[in-house]
């Protein structure tokens, strides 16, 4: 039997306050330990660099830059970095306690491999989503999210971890956003299938494993999981507005949320697929009474991770002072920072056990301390557990004016209101735009409680549906069934099969009037490679004037496909110009510049397809015009 390398760092104090625990894990920014924080006696995350990594200054400058960005970024779903530091040869960075259980270990039951109904694996999915989503804002990406690195814990929250104090050897450059996506993608579709799936693994389609799944969560897997980058949603919002969509799509059950929706399903075997579907018996259920709907996540608790709780209990134990015999009298910390009031904790001398707890308050400002358990005036021992509970403010607040914008603001300024349960309906409207906001429920102005949705009223069109995948011929049948018109175009692809959709222009779910167009992008298979020219005695004969003129046709016929076949005057010379020319299949940025019939164009938001073509639309159009080049 191979014997276990010792761990070093066990028992280490760095600045005479963090007492390392177990190691918890390993990486490219050092190893992960549980920590006891002496300060305010209470259990964190410390990440100690490699020795040879906190050798190197720039590695530890990269290290000490990652930790001072992640300290500035707050959200729900991730551990607040709360500083970092270094004491001699250790270079460190702490964190919040990581509580729950991996998503990995919870779709694990002993033997048997379970898996989600598409609904609940979404509702993950989105909050995973809206965690990476703070981290692309603030020009992080996490480069490794597996299920290991998703916690579920008892209410049903979602917290994302291992986020890297290192970044690979891609720094310095533009974060590939879309990797993230990809591996977002490649869970998701473990959650729905039972199965892991290889890092680069893709296109993948739950339902060649599951039978039943809807076609949309079909596609929202196989886009995000797309081989070439450049096909993928950019980056967390981007999928995170699909993944909403399609969870609107979805038929909603009946009453408080169908237990079958909430609730995991066991793989039996690959033959026994089809046979579960989405159905388990009820023997095969778990049951969460008294928890809604969409926090209805299970959580396994082994009896590995009970053990090592018990040790981490015993060696703070160990490492704890000796208990007071008097009782201590409860102080008043209401309307104190939380990090005030512990320090005021602190200071009593007896090793309180501090926790964090939040709750709505109509007078404490969001954020302090609204009220603790025991509370103040009460007796407590060396020892106990004191919860301070911290204000989410108001639980009815004042719903923002949103009508007149996109779907999607109308989302963004309701979630920073404090409103997280958003839902979506059409109305006709013979005066807005389709996807235009038209009212909400409650309406502007009127006080609106968090804990219930916001209806939107959107003016009435065609939702966009999901083509990628599909053939030709298929997505246009589709598009003319639900009342679009299809424009195709056509672009190689080297992964994608000949004849298959691979890029839709405007996205799925999206809003449109009847008739609009659609551009759809087919693959016509790898590109041709360039021949090169022969150094053959024969070819050195080649008449001078017959190598010119089939230059020259090759760059009317390139001139003519850019022009759309509808001919026009010389263009000015690409080579003076800035970026590469337009092409009808590829997706642009806001802010990229394109040259083509020879004037130079910059891109006003998010576009691709054929029919926005650069010059098309005027004043009004995505393209501006930056002149002749």
């Amino acid at each position: 039997m191979a014997t276990p390398s010792p761990d070093t760092l066990f028992g280490l104090t760095l600045q005479g306050r963090y007492v390392l625990g177990q190691r918890v894990r390993g990486g490219a920014s050092g190893t992960v330990h549980t920590a006891h924080d002496l300060t305010v006696d209470n259990l964190v995350m410390v990440t100690v660099m490699h020795s040879e990594s906190a050798a190197d200054p720039g590695a530890v400058h990269a290290f000490d830059s990652r930790a001072q960005t992640l300290e500035a970024v707050t959200h729900p779903g991730l551990a607040r970095t709360l500083g970092h530091g270094r004491d001699g040869d250790h270079v460190y960075a702490v964190t919040e306690y990581e509580r729950g259980e991996s998503l990995a270990r919870v779709l694990t039951d002993g033997d048997a491999t379970l898996r989600y109904s598409p609904a609940t694996a979404l509702t993950i999915v989105a909050d995973v989503l809206s965690a990476l989503d703070a981290l692309h804002q603030a020009g992080v990406v996490h480069g490794g999210v597996e299920a290991d690195h998703v916690l579920l814990d008892d209410e049903g929250r979602v917290t994302v971890t291992g986020i890297p104090l290192i970044a690979d050897a891609s720094a310095g450059q533009e974060p590939d956003t879309s990797e993230d996506v990809h591996a977002v993608g490649r869970l998701l579709h473990t959650l729905i299938t039972g199965v892991v799936t290889a890092p680069h693994e893709g296109p993948l389609r739950p339902s060649s494993l599951v039978a039943g799944v809807p076609g949309d969560v079909d596609m929202l897997v196989a886009n995000a999981t797309d081989p070439t980058p450049r096909y993928r949603p950019r980056d967390a919002a981007k999928y995170l507005t699909m993944v909403e969509q399609v969870t609107r799509s979805l038929p909603r059950a009946g009453g408080d949320g169908d237990p079958a929706q909430t609730r995991p399903i066991p793989v039996v075997g690959a033959e026994a697929h089809a046979a579960t579907a989405f159905a388990p018996s009820p023997a095969t259920r778990r049951e969460r009474d008294g928890t809604p709907p969409w926090r209805r996540l299970p959580v396994l608790v082994s009896a590995a991770a009970l053990a090592v709780v018990l040790l981490a209990v015993v060696g703070w134990a160990a490492l704890a002072p000796e208990a007071a015999e008097d009782a201590i009298q409860m102080p008043d910390v209401t309307g104190s920072a939380p990090a005030e009031a512990e320090t005021v904790l602190a200071d009593l001398g007896a090793a309180l056990v501090v926790r964090r707890a939040e709750a709505y308050d109509d007078n404490v400002d969001t954020g302090a301390v609204a009220s603790t358990e025991p509370a103040a005036g009460a007796e407590v021992q060396t020892g106990d557990e004191v919860t301070l509970v911290v204000s989410i403010g108001a639980r009815s607040v004042e719903v923002p004016d949103v009508s007149g914008g996109t779907e999607s603001q109308a989302r963004t300024e309701l979630r920073e209101a404090g409103f997280t349960d958003i839902e979506v309906v059409q109305e006709h409207s013979g005066e807005e735009a389709p996807g235009t906001v038209l009212s909400t429920k409650p309406a502007a102005g009127e006080q609106g409680d968090r804990e219930e949705p916001v209806v939107v009223s959107v003016s009435e069109g065609i939702v966009v549906p999901s083509l990628l995948g599909t053939d030709e011929e298929q997505a246009v049948v589709l598009l003319d069934e639900a009342g679009l018109t299809a424009v195709v175009v056509e672009a190689p692809h080297d992964d994608v099969a000949v004849g298959e959709v691979f890029g839709q222009d405007p996205e799925p779910g999206s809003i449109l009037p009847e008739e609009a167009n659609v551009s759809i992008t087919v693959s016509t298979g790898p590109e041709e490679p360039e021949v090169e020219e022969s150094e053959t005695e024969d070819d050195e004969q080649e008449p001078e004037q017959d190598r010119d003129r089939d230059e020259s046709t090759d760059e009317e016929r390139d001139r003519d496909r850019d022009d759309g076949g509808q001919g026009g005057g010389r263009g000015g010379d690409a080579e003076s110009c800035e970026g590469a020319g337009w092409h009808p299949s590829t997706q642009y940025d806001i802010g990229d510049r394109v040259h083509h019939q020879g004037r130079q164009y910059e891109a006003r938001w998010w576009v691709e397809g054929a029919h926005h073509r650069p010059g098309d639309g005027g004043d009004w159009g995505p393209w501006a015009d930056l002149g002749p080049c």
